[in-house]
């Protein structure tokens, strides 16, 4: 080859690599690295360890990057520069393909060799939690990242690093237990992007043309799943039955099925005979060591109570008989129902799904207690208002102090819930969140089994408006087949690790070991719980779901299986109702807001935008918020950077050097490895008087604030979350400007934003 050509065609590759620099930067887009393209890569100084380069979606290049043999904590990784504003914030984006399963695996971004994000519930997440299931099955999906101002002040190009680990069990206490071996490949990485406008916008040319194709039904499994479900149950109860020994969650489960006329255990007298001799038992574990049986535990004896209480005339016949201590039954029985009660009504919690547990259990025993000994039972008012606190029916009032009263450690108005139906732990949360299950037991447990309008009515009303609030929290997307179905909306969640999707959820979560996808429905047969369950039956959703809970052998699974086949039966004895989940295809556009929690879900068109402005802000204000932004040609997982107008506390947050668990010290498994994020300091909001704290303790007032305003590409977002002020928000000056629902045109320069309310405006 001459010289001449030579010079060609290095002029070609300079001319071609500047109109694409050029094009990128008209998108928005700063810098762009498309990985498997050795072009690209060489650009940006790449080097790797254990990867591998894949045609993927649209059979465009990728890479994944692979296990490593012998490695306990990382696979492979890569290594590249990239160009940033050395002035303004940065953001790093990554192109992942929807169809493609993360295996659980974990991917890390790293800037100047320091991890950008907590591995675990962090505020700055990292750059990928993948589960088994398929986010966006046929799209491409991008997730983006904020990079820390302090790494890219006054730089040009900064070095970044992708790192893959396996999958982390959040609850496990030991290193070997937490960290899990990196056993498959990561999900594929197609591009990366540095940007500075918060909303990354794809090229025209990479976001394609995509046709929503038809609405695929599911054609199977149909009905012969709920004959499966009996012969499972009845297999695992008569498993359960042949044990002389069980524990109290068997024993309620059992006493469950005594009930439940197609099941084994059905008027079967060794049932009963099998619960009392388990609360013998549960006694003697309490004579030689009495906190055996409540220190440390959200259920104390409650699930063995809610079992005797199914068998009171069979009690009664036997609880003068002598054990052998020389006391009668049932003053023993009493002595550790007591013992719980006063234990549990002195160890509540503040989390709503936590304190709807120790509540439902220390109502069971108390209820139990008060058959037994009624002198020592907590009068039923009593045990009821707790409920009623879990609820967000009245106020939390917190433990009871040693002599009796309430201690209100987050002041005497705080709700569990907020006034538009959503759970605070501390903001919104996906899967946590979830908890109609949890609401149909305590519903269930003020009155009598089959006898509805024995049962409190605030309870049930309090849950449906619950079941309508999380409604919102749905939308629409393929199944891992490509079969319409709707999903929980779990990336914006506090609480929410490794969901992104969620599982198959319509009016309530199916998949769940401790729920059923029609439990409230069933429970209360209320015309919109009914409609959601009749909508999942129409997307032949339900049987899928039962068919892949019955892979679960719990025993709480079994429990919620239990109780499928009368709940299916009900069902579908009622008409078909009116009605559909308001983000579903075809549905009118529609706002949901909560100022409370701080959280936004809107449906314009066949657009779904989905923020957290109040978004794990544990310690202190964060200045973040969390976007799911999802549209007809692709999704968009996002942390950004907001504007928030708080009431300051004098105090601040400095972060402390923490790499795993952004909310504690523990667990620290990773110490060679320093987070990006170490000594960023962050203003406190005040706290109410009368509610004790300190600096670095974890608060729903401290990072909380009093206005918002998010500008995500076209939509500006601005929340009053404040009681008795109003705030004012420039309309932006570009474009056309229109109120969002409702779509008038906004001609004023400056709207004011009401106490307790949101005002979204679309920009075009």
């Amino acid at each position: 080859m001459t010289m001449d050509i030579l010079r060609f065609c290095w002029c070609v590759v300079w001319v071609i690599g500047t109109v694409n620099i050029w094009g990128a930067r008209v998108a928005g887009v700063w810098d762009e690295i498309v990985f498997g393209q050795p072009s690209s890569e060489r650009r940006h100084g790449f080097s790797d360890k254990a990867t591998e380069i894949v045609r993927g979606g649209m059979e465009e290049p990728a890479r994944v990057l692979l296990p490593v043999p012998g490695e306990r904590v990382e696979g492979g990784n890569m290594t590249f520069t990239m160009e940033v504003d050395p002035e303004r914030q940065n953001y790093f984006t990554a192109r992942f393909w929807g169809s493609d399963s993360g295996n659980s695996n974990l991917l890390i971004l790293f800037c100047e060799g320091k991890q950008v994000g907590y591995r675990h519930l962090g505020d700055y997440d990292v750059l990928d939690i993948a589960n088994e299931d398929l986010p966006r099955p046929g799209h491409f999906t991008y997730t983006t990242v904020p990079l820390p101002l302090s790494m890219t002040k006054g730089k040009k190009k900064i070095e970044l690093s992708i790192r893959s680990t396996g999958r982390i069990a959040r609850y496990g206490n030991s290193f070997d237990a937490y960290q899990k071996v990196m056993e498959k490949p990561s999900k594929a990485i197609y591009k990366g992007y540095t940007h500075t406008e918060a909303c990354f916008r794809p090229s025209k040319k990479e976001i394609r043309e995509f046709e929503q194709g038809e609405h695929r039904v599911r054609t199977a499994p149909g009905e012969e799943v709920m004959e499966e479900v009996r012969q499972f149950v009845n297999r695992q109860i008569s498993g359960y039955m042949k044990k002389t020994e069980i524990d109290q969650e068997t024993a309620a489960l059992l006493a469950y099925a005594y009930h439940e006329p197609w099941t084994v255990a059905y008027r079967n007298k060794a049932v009963a005979e099998l619960v009392i001799r388990t609360a013998d038992q549960y006694y003697e574990r309490f004579a030689r060591e009495p906190k055996s049986v409540y220190d440390g535990s959200w259920l104390t004896v409650g699930p063995l109570c809610e079992a005797l209480n199914v068998f009171l005339p069979e009690i009664r016949e036997v609880w003068d008989g002598k054990m052998a201590n020389g006391r009668t039954r049932r003053e023993n029985w009493t002595d550790m129902f007591a013992a719980c009660v006063d234990y549990a009504k002195t160890h509540r919690r503040s989390y709503t799904n936590q304190s709807m547990i120790v509540d439902l259990h220390l109502y069971n025993v108390n209820r139990m207690l008060a058959v037994f000994a009624p002198e020592k039972a907590l009068p039923v008012w009593q045990a009821l208002a707790f409920i009623y606190e879990s609820m967000g029916i009245a106020p939390w009032s917190g433990s009871l102090s040693a002599d009796g009263q309430p201690t209100w450690p987050l002041g005497k108005a705080y709700y569990q819930f907020s006034p538009d139906g959503l759970s605070k732990e501390l903001g919104y949360v996906g899967g946590y969140g979830e908890i109609l299950n949890l609401m149909v037991r305590l519903y269930e447990a003020t009155g009598e089994r089959g006898l509805t309008d024995t049962r409190d009515p605030l309870v049930r009303a309090q849950m449906l408006k619950i079941l309508h609030a999380r409604s919102y929290f749905r939308y629409p997307t393929p199944d891992n087949e490509g079969y319409a179905a709707m999903r929980g909306e779990s990336v914006i969640g506090w609480r929410d690790h490794g969901y992104y999707p969620a599982g198959i959820t319509y009016g309530e979560r199916g998949y769940h070991r401790e729920g059923t996808p029609i439990m409230a429905a069933a429970a209360t047969l209320d015309p919109e719980a009914v409609a959601y369950a009749q909508q999942m039956m129409e997307d032949n959703q339900f049987f899928a779901v039962v068919k892949e809970k019955m892979k679960d052998r719990g025993l709480n699974s079994t429990y919620t299986l239990l109780r499928l086949p009368g709940e299916y039966e009900l069902i579908m004895k009622q008409p078909r109702r009116e009605g559909r989940l308001p983000m579903s295809e075809g549905m009118p556009d529609v706002l949901f807001s909560d100022e409370e929690v701080g959280v936004v879900a809107l449906k314009n068109g066949d657009e779904i935008l989905y923020t957290s402005l109040y978004w794990r802000a544990n310690f202190a204000v964060n200045f973040l918020a969390r976007v799911h932004y999802i549209t007809p040609e692709c999704d968009r997982v996002a942390t950004v950077f907001e504007d928030i107008r708080y009431t300051p506390s004098g105090y601040t947050y400095t972060r402390p050097e923490r790499n795993n668990l952004f909310f504690s010290p523990a667990r620290n498994f990773y110490p060679e490895v320093k987070s990006a994020h170490t000594g960023e300091q962050l203003p406190i909001a005040r706290i109410p008087d009368g509610v004790e704290f300190k600096p670095g303790q974890e608060s729903v007032y401290a990072g909380k604030g009093d206005f918002y305003t998010l500008r995500y590409g076209k939509y500006l977002i601005a929340m009053n979350c404040t009681r008795d002020r109003t705030f004012e928000v420039a309309v932006p000056t570009e474009g056309r400007v229109h109120t969002f629902p409702g779509k008038e045109v906004v001609r004023d320069k400056v709207l004011t934003v009401q106490p307790r309310s949101t005002t979204v405006l679309i920009v075009e």
